[in-house]
């Protein structure tokens, strides 16, 4: 059985999303229960998310770029935006707005006002109220913490506010002590961006971070937690096939996925024959069990016997009627996948192995010369000699599995006043493998495992320069993806100061 229409992913796009915004006012309009508390409370992490979340924690504490989320309606941007919020230490100084409606730059400022620990007289102007923000950043930056600003459903900025937090609070403000800004919204706020106004902020201190889609492993496993929380045991929900095609109908858009399955659990079941009246499909059910019974008893103890290929019933998932007026193709959600279901394998979630260490490994003691005993308890040491090598501090040699070199004593040796462009930033030690891994740089680079919030940070560091402009012009250079990673400049002194605090040393 062949599938031959073609549909439009415009009229995907929007079928899905008006079906989900009139999902989400069904669920706004029902009453919570323990079931509904629980799928709420629910999460799931992909792998590729956590990679992501990663890299949000370290440009939101080791740079001053504007970080965009951007990600389709329903894919988990708030979400997204707790699990960072939940991982930040106790005493950050943060600030979360959550946006409903268009708010504008005088909002902003009063939120802000209220919210941080700044003295301002009552109807302080907008240019004042900047004024005392940026000095609580500096006060921070010198206690060695950040300001942190974060708006989520950017979107409802207007123009004014969003000029507000990509341009005039950083503006005047000491480079490393600006205001970090999160901004998480749809699509359209990136097309904003782009105005002339806010050029030179994406040329030097601009990242975005698209939400990364859940692949078809994720979206299997994703649903089989949730029907295990709604009271489905294993086994008796989803089918492989069906698994494929609401990963594909949703996209890998989680949003999608729950609005897919409840609607089809809501019908009754996820497999529907199509075509067959009941008695036929059980007396088709009935044929098939005997021819099974007799081939296995003439052929199972033949083993160079080639395989039968049974005839097989095409069986369509049904998964959702779109009962809403703006939905243009509610056909789409029910079409048929044609084509064979890869075996699923088992996810493996983005923590580390058993045998995977994330502490820094020390390295043996060194062998001392034999002592000498002058009495039975008394044990005299002799002074090394002369010429003896210091002893290295406890840096760790490598990482753990695949084995690549630290890059401590290279970069203790770098002059002070240069920068490196920090690639990457990692809470595991095996995203960091993996980086290096994929991509094989050709360029010099440090590997280093520092510490962040008294937690193992590991950052990837690449070049050597003699200034922050050299650095930068440095990127242009880079290949294609270590530029994705919107690498920024670092000072060498810094990251040195860094080193000798870790590992309580002062070797050069």
């Amino acid at each position: 059985m062949s599938y031959s229409g073609a549909v439009p992913a415009s009229n995907t796009a929007s079928s899905l999303v008006a079906a989900y915004g009139a999902y989400m006012r069904q669920l706004e309009q029902q009453e919570d229960d323990h079931q509904s508390i629980s799928l709420m409370s629910f999460e799931y992490q992909a792998k590729a998310r956590g990679r992501q979340l990663d890299t949000l924690l370290h440009l939101s504490h080791f740079s001053d770029y504007l970080v965009l989320v951007t990600a389709a309606t329903g894919a988990g941007k708030s979400t997204f935006i707790d699990q960072f919020l939940r991982v930040q230490p106790a005493d950050a100084c943060i600030v979360h707005l959550a946006l409903n409606e268009t708010v504008s730059a005088a909002w902003i400022i009063r939120q802000l006002v209220q919210q941080l620990p700044v003295q301002l007289p009552n109807h302080a102007s907008l240019e004042a109220s900047i004024l005392a923000i940026q000095e609580l950043a500096q006060e921070l930056t010198r206690d060695e913490q950040v300001l942190l600003l974060v708006v989520d459903d950017a979107h409802w900025l207007d123009d004014d506010a969003l000029e507000l937090l990509a341009n005039l609070l950083p503006r005047s403000a000491k480079v490393d002590s600006r205001p970090h800004v999160i901004l998480c919204a749809d699509q359209s706020l990136v097309e904003r961006i782009e105005a002339p106004q806010f050029t030179e902020m994406r040329q030097e201190r601009f990242y975005h971070l698209v939400l990364a889609p859940f692949s078809q492993e994720e979206s299997a496993d994703y649903l089989r937690q949730r029907l295990q929380i709604m009271g489905i045991a294993q086994g008796q929900g989803l089918a492989p096939i069906q698994l494929l095609q609401l990963h594909q109908l949703a996209q890998g858009n989680p949003g999608y996925l729950n609005m897919l399955a409840n609607k089809a659990l809501h019908k009754g079941g996820f497999v529907q024959q199509t075509g067959l009246p009941i008695m036929h499909i059980a007396a088709t059910i009935v044929v098939v069990c005997l021819l099974a019974g007799i081939w296995v008893f003439n052929y199972v103890t033949d083993s160079t016997r080639a395989p039968i290929d049974l005839p097989q019933l095409a069986t369509v998932v049904e998964v959702v009627e779109v009962d809403v007026e703006a939905a243009p193709d509610p056909d789409l959600l029910n079409e048929p996948i044609a084509q064979a279901l890869p075996p699923l394998e088992p996810i493996e979630l983005s923590t580390p192995s058993a045998n995977v260490s994330l502490q820094p490994e020390l390295q043996p003691e060194p062998n001392l010369p034999p002592v000498a005993e002058i009495a039975p308890v008394v044990v005299a040491v002799p002074e090394p000699a002369a010429s003896a090598a210091p002893v290295l501090p406890a840096w760790p040699q490598a990482t753990s599995i695949s084995q690549h070199a630290y890059g401590y004593a290279a970069l203790m040796k770098v002059s002070p006043q240069h920068f490196s462009l920090q690639v990457l930033g990692a809470r595991l030690e095996p995203t960091l493998e993996a980086f290096l891994t994929q991509h094989k740089l050709q360029q010099p680079y440090y590997v280093l495992q520092l510490e962040r919030g008294n937690a193992p940070w590991y950052i990837l560091l690449v070049g050597d320069y003699q200034n922050s402009g050299a650095a930068r012009d440095a990127i242009k250079a880079l290949p294609l993806a270590l530029r994705n990673q919107q690498p920024w400049p670092r000072q060498v002194l810094k990251i040195q100061q860094q080193i000798r605090d870790k590992f309580n040393t002062s070797v050069e």
